[in-house]
Parts: structure tokens; sequence; C-alpha cells
């Protein structure tokens, strides 16, 4: 097991900011909102030729209310798990009660502590600097996160303090296949990413917009490293000012983009709502392959599965064949097939298939089902050829691409899928004019 390294204080001292720094790239949201990370965020990284997990925290303070409480008891199981702690406080001001407090909390833990005054530049506080001595936890190192600076100190100081006997020969930051977890806003995202952990990663709860950053873990199964992707959810109302969800919603589709499969998860409840299709048609425009959640089944037994279904190809002609699973976060079923049928579609994703085969298709559905003539002129498809894999991507010759309608094309599609049996996979065909005067066939 890699190191764990926790980043703590309390809200807004810049805890983000001196993750997303650490670790080279910005992996969480920041910004002076006070208690703007909720979830655990970590990220392994190497430095100075260690490995660690880099952990980022929600800020450490008294409860109000169940979801602060939550939180707070998720900081207790990660400051447990953790070889080191990175106390966090505000380098242009005294202590506070608040960081006092986190004192005593993180004493009581025995845990190694490393001391940073972030918001340093240029601006110390000449007194905070007698004040840290004065708890014992040596001295501290000055950083600027805004401004890049110290941050290579910080890094070498916590390899010093991490065993020198223990090293990961696994290389860093590599997985075999992506998995991005969308959908509505509380349709029960988070929780079916803990069920596919087996542990409580993400934040949960009937709060909406509870998850406001991506989060990200790993499983492995059968020898293939899966990453893991909470994203923040669709909402029926327009962002307009707010930074924090427009950032959230930016963040969301990155990590579709970025995912090769992606579990588009629907509550049963409301599983005809336009926002269902117009998630399901940005997923599918992105040609990522699709996989379809009907959550929280254990609260309705009156539906059938086959109508849902039904109505959801319906709604959606352009999924035509992509798998829908039945599943409740809640009780942990209908999760047993779902990573193997992803495993399964990964030959599907990078298949290749022949040329002679896929012309000898083309032959029998001009043969079969012609597209239709334009102003007394055959429209012909000529010719086709798979071009890439992961998405399938095929490029197919005809003499008027232009005219050839997307009803047409769909039907193409569809047919395309069903014969080389790559339903809820997506496929791309651009249609070309064709160039070869020979080839009047």
């Amino acid at each position: 097991m890699s190191h764990k390294v926790m980043i703590l204080g309390k809200p807004n001292v810049g805890k983000s900011s001196i993750f997303n720094m650490m670790i080279g790239k910005k992996m969480a949201i920041e910004n002076n909102f006070p208690g703007l990370t909720r979830d655990i965020k970590y990220k392994r990284i190497s430095a100075y030729e260690r490995n660690f997990d880099l952990i980022d925290s929600p800020g450490i303070f008294e409860p109000e209310c169940n979801l602060e409480k939550k939180i707070q008891n998720k900081n207790n199981i990660y400051l447990k798990k953790s070889s080191l702690l990175i106390f966090v406080i505000d380098g242009r001001e005294s202590l506070t009660t608040e960081d006092y407090n986190i004192v005593r909390k993180i004493r009581k833990s025995g845990k190694k502590i490393l001391l940073v005054l972030n918001k340093s530049e240029g601006n110390l506080n000449k007194e905070i600097l007698n004040e840290c001595k004065k708890l014992g936890f040596g001295d501290p190192i000055a950083i600027s996160a805004s401004h890049n600076q110290g941050i290579d100190q910080l890094l070498l100081a916590v390899t010093e303090f991490l065993p020198q006997d223990q090293y990961e020969d696994e290389k860093i930051g590599e997985f075999d296949m992506s998995i991005a977890i969308v959908g509505k806003t509380n349709s029960g995202k988070s929780s079916i990413l803990n069920v596919l952990k087996g542990e409580e990663i993400s934040q949960t709860g009937e709060t909406p917009n509870l998850t406001r950053d991506s989060v990200e873990t790993f499983i492995k199964k059968k020898n293939i490293k899966f990453k893991i992707i909470d994203t923040a959810g669709f909402t029926k109302t327009k962002i307009k000012d707010n930074f924090v969800d427009k950032l959230s919603m930016d963040i969301t589709k990155k990590k579709i983009r970025l995912s090769k499969f992606i579990l588009v998860v629907i509550d049963i409840e409301n599983y005809y709502e336009k926002l269902h299709s117009k998630i399901i048609k940005y997923v599918y425009e992105e040609n990522r392959c699709m996989f379809l959640l009907i959550n929280k089944i254990d609260k309705i037994d009156k539906y059938s599965k086959t109508d849902i279904k039904k109505k959801i190809y319906n709604l959606n002609p352009i999924i035509s064949g992509i798998p829908i699973y039945f599943v409740s976060a809640k009780n942990k079923i209908g999760f047993d097939s779902l990573i193997d049928d992803i495993d399964s579609q990964i030959d599907l994703w990078t298949k290749r298939i022949s040329t002679g085969k896929l012309n000898s298709w083309l032959e029998k559905i001009m043969k079969k089902n012609p597209p239709p003539i334009h102003r007394g002129n055959a429209v012909k498809l000529k010719f086709i050829m798979q071009v890439n894999t992961g998405p399938p991507k095929f490029n197919v010759f005809m003499n008027y691409p232009e005219v050839l309608k997307s009803t047409y094309k769909r039907y193409l599609e569809n047919n395309l899928k069903r014969t080389f049996g790559m339903n809820g996979i997506p496929l791309k065909i651009i249609f070309k004019k064709s160039e070869n005067p020979f080839n009047e066939k």
C-alpha cells in the first residue's frame, strides 16, 4: 500500500490550491467561497523518487447539520489512514480558535505533522512564526500556492517525512479504461460510485448539487484497472453567473470527453424527463460508449422494466440497442454484471472489421434498401472502409453525400451495429464524395 499524505486545515486556507499545485494540474475546484470542497479527493503522485497518495480534504470545523457531520466523519476516516498530515494555516493572520481546535485534534492522532503557512507572498505575519514554534510541529514551510512559490520545497519535505524503506513499483497514473458517471442532479451518481468501489468515496444525500467537483477512484477487476469518475450533476435551470456551478459543469463535460465509457444515471421516478434525453444526446455526440443505469428501483415496483426500456428507446431513437440496467444503489442491486459487461465492450470498442466484409454488407444494403433517388439520379454508396477504432470510424464513398438524409444515415448505422454485433458502441460514419471516375458500380 502506498503512503497517504493528507492536506488539512480550517476552511478557505487554500488546501485545494496546494493540492492542485502539488499534483501539477487543476483537479480540485478553487475559489474564495468557504466550504467549497465537500468530497475527499486524492491522487497518486511521484516526487523525489517516492510515490504516495496525496489527499485533499474538506475543511475541519464543528459540524452543524447532518451533511457536515458526514463530511467530518469522512475526514476522520482518512486522517486515521494517513502517514503524514500537512496542516495548512493562513500565513497572513494570527492563529485562530479554529486553528487551535485542529491542533488538539491532530495531536491526539499521533501522526507525523508538517506545518505549512500558505498565502505567504511577501506579506507573512511575523508574529505567526513565533506562534507556530510553540505548537511543537517544527519550523513551518512558507508557501504561496496561488503564486506557485515553495511547492518544490514542500514536496521535498513530504518525501523526507515518509519512511525511507517503502517504495512503489507501480507506474503512476496508469489505468486501462476510464468510466465517467453522469446524470441529472440527485439521481444517485455518488452512491453508484461508492457501490462500485466498495467503500464511501463520494458524499451522498438528498441535497441537490451535493457533488460540485469530480471525484476519481480506481478499481481493478480481471487484471484491468478502471478509473471511475463521479461528476457534478446536470440541472434543468440555466447556469449563468454562478462561478462554482459553471465550473462544475465545464469539468463534467471535460470528463465525458476524456472518458471512454459513460454511465448515464436516470432516476426511475422521472426517467421520461427531457433533461435525460439532453444528457444522452450530449454523450452520444461525443462518441462515447454509453450504458444507461435506471436507479432507485427499490422505490417503485409498479413499472414494467420492458415498458420503461421501450419508452426510453422511443424517446431517444439515436441510442437503439444501448444496454440498460435497472439498479438500486441504496440496496446494492443490479451491479453484478456491469463491470464484466463493460469489460466485454472493450473488445468491441477496439474491433476492426475487414474491408471485404464491410463492402459485402454495403452491397446487400444497396440491393435491399438503396437511398432515395435524387433528381432522377440514383444515389450510390460505392465503397466503405474502417479508418479508426475506439470508437470505430468508417468512411463511405458515394456520388451525392450532401443529399443523404439523417434518417437513412441512422438506418445504416443501426444496421451496421446489428450485423457486426456492435450494439452499444458509438460509430462514426463519414460520407465522402467519390473521386474515382472508374468506380461506377
